[in-house]
């Protein structure tokens, strides 16, 4: 790996909690030996920064739950910007322009549509693990070293991707499922299981949920982070039985310690190698001696249905249950809209999802066009997430295709507590008030404002925001405001959760004329013009008001 990372806490002066880079790890994957190594080479790792929780609870806003679609005289430049921004991890001016000229049944009908599977990030995606017992400690400390390199080149390769997508929320979708089925590269170890399960939710994020399920169930970064490889007749591992009823499928209070014990019998007898399972999606059974030999092919009891059950028959019969649909429902409403949802409108939502046996895009059709879900009292009510402040800023002015310094992208977010591939726990990250405290809101205010003046912590970037450019995109000649106050209101529509007040009106208007008048600012100035400093002060104000972190 090139390139020297600036660790937390000389940046900071805080102390890191070191425990939590090796607590959760297995003692004996891939191998015991390799086990012990690999400890000890991640204790000289920085360690990802997990925000502690906010104990503030969410705060009921009332909305009628209304599922009737919004009506056509209401879709504008204010809601095509509210679902943008929750669809994607940033929107520009331009796209919100674009998309308030278009129908609300276009839009949906663009960010649904799949995206082209992307290339991977390397030819070692498919590359066979090693013969681990053949190997001295010094060439596992080289193996390590590489997979490091590659987990972070995977990391790297996904955030550009979010930064870098078209109009879909093909990516805002894969980032949903997989702080759903929170995986951490740490201790799956293999970069090879992690690109694997991020193409299988990248693949199926929109389409049917139990063939996203069974692919994230049987799939070895899964297998290997809940403990399911290696789980045996004569001991079943309880980790994955527990997580797929209380995280994946259920929701607490829905089953019992004898259904997790169950269902932690069906579930053994599935192994990995870090690179294939030995599962048959087809027939919808384990092969192989350790399938013949540490299987249970005893009469289980779940969820009151006995018989000779698998992992697939235990989840055929979780997809029975009603509480499931309103569970994932429930997930999807708090991503997308507020973390206190509407329970009357979550029944609609998981009504519909019953109904089309679990494919996704139906719900999501339903909610993105429902007059709920553009409710004003549900505008800024979300707290934006790293990857939505950094991605979205970089996309929302269009730098996506500038060269940014080594690892970039991978260091801020190391330290804002929000890396890809790498949750905090299987419960994944858990936003709301968490994203934001004394430390993480100013590093948003000094990492964002760095995109207009070029100097950030991590170095120099090559490119920073055309404020020309930006302010021709957001003046209409033939619009009856000046060209001031229309860069005023765009740039808030675009950069702001909530509509803008008079009196941020009229702070944003002063920074921009400075005493002028507004007739007196042109579109036209020349580039050595002070008003495009002016501009660019004006941006600087904005990314550090309370309105920025809203979406």
């Amino acid at each position: 790996m090139t390139g020297k990372r600036i660790s937390r806490r000389s940046f900071l002066g805080i102390d890191l909690d070191e425990k939590n880079k090796v607590s959760h790890l297995n003692p004996n994957w891939p191998t015991p030996k390799v086990a012990t190594i690999y400890k000890n080479f991640l204790r000289d790792k920085t360690p990802v920064y997990r925000p502690n929780a906010s104990n503030i609870k969410h705060k009921p806003i009332y909305v009628p739950s209304s599922t009737h679609v919004l009506p056509t005289v209401d879709w504008n430049k204010e809601t095509a910007a509210h679902l943008l921004k929750r669809v994607l991890s940033g929107v520009s001016y331009a796209e919100i322009n674009n998309a308030a000229n278009q129908s609300l049944s276009e839009i949906i009908n663009q960010i649904l549509l799949d995206l082209p599977i992307p290339d991977p990030p390397g030819e070692w995606v498919t590359e066979e693990p090693p013969a681990w017992d053949t190997l001295s400690e010094d060439e596992i400390l080289i193996i390590l070293e590489l997979y490091n390199e590659r987990m972070y080149t995977l990391i790297d390769w996904w955030i550009l991707r979010m930064t870098q997508s078209p109009l879909s929320m093909t990516e805002s979708m894969t980032l949903f499922w997989h702080d759903h089925f929170a995986t951490a590269h740490s201790k799956v170890f293999y970069p090879q299981a992690m690109y694997e399960q991020n193409a299988i939710i990248r693949e199926h994020c929109m389409g049917n949920f139990k063939t996203l399920l069974r692919k994230i169930t049987f799939g070895p970064a899964m297998l290997i982070w809940l403990d399911t490889h290696g789980s045996k007749k004569w001991h079943p591992n309880e980790n994955f039985g527990r997580e797929l009823l209380e995280l994946f499928t259920l929701g607490v209070d829905n089953y019992t310690q004898n259904d997790i014990e169950e269902a932690s019998r069906a579930f053994t007898g599935y192994v990995t190698n870090g690179l294939i399972a030995n599962y048959d999606y087809e027939n919808e059974v384990g092969w192989g001696i350790w399938w013949d030999d540490w299987h249970d092919f005893e009469e289980k009891t779940f969820l009151n249905q006995t018989g000779n059950w698998t992992g697939d028959d235990i989840i055929n019969i979780i997809l029975e249950q009603e509480v499931t649909a309103q569970f994932l429902s429930r997930k999807i409403y708090e991503w997308f809209v507020y973390e206190a949802p509407s329970e009357e409108f979550i029944d609609e939502m998981a009504h519909i999802m019953r109904e089309n046996n679990y494919e996704i895009k139906p719900v999501l059709e339903f909610l993105f066009t429902s007059e709920h879900f553009f409710n004003p009292a549900l505008r800024g009510a979300k707290i934006r997430n790293p990857i939505s402040v950094i991605q979205g800023t970089v996309r929302q002015f269009e730098l996506e295709n500038y060269t940014y310094p080594d690892l970039f992208f991978l260091q801020i977010h190391h330290f804002l507590g929000m890396l890809p591939l790498e949750p905090p726990d299987v419960s994944g990250w858990s936003g709301y008030r968490t994203w934001i405290n004394s430390i993480s809101l100013p590093i948003r205010k000094l990492l964002t404002t760095s995109f207009i003046d070029g100097n950030s912590p991590f170095g120099q970037l090559d490119g920073t925001i055309d404020v020309i450019a930006l302010a021709n995109s957001m003046y209409n000649s033939d619009e009856a405001d000046y060209a001031s106050i229309q860069i005023v209101h765009n740039c808030s529509l675009m950069l702001f959760g909530i509509p803008l007040s008079e009196s941020m009106e009229n702070d944003l208007l002063a920074i921009l004329l400075d005493g002028a008048e507004p007739y007196d600012w042109s579109i036209d100035a020349p580039d050595n013009d002070g008003q495009w400093n002016r501009l660019r002060d004006m941006l600087r104000f904005m990314m550090k008001k309370p309105e920025f972190q809203l979406s």
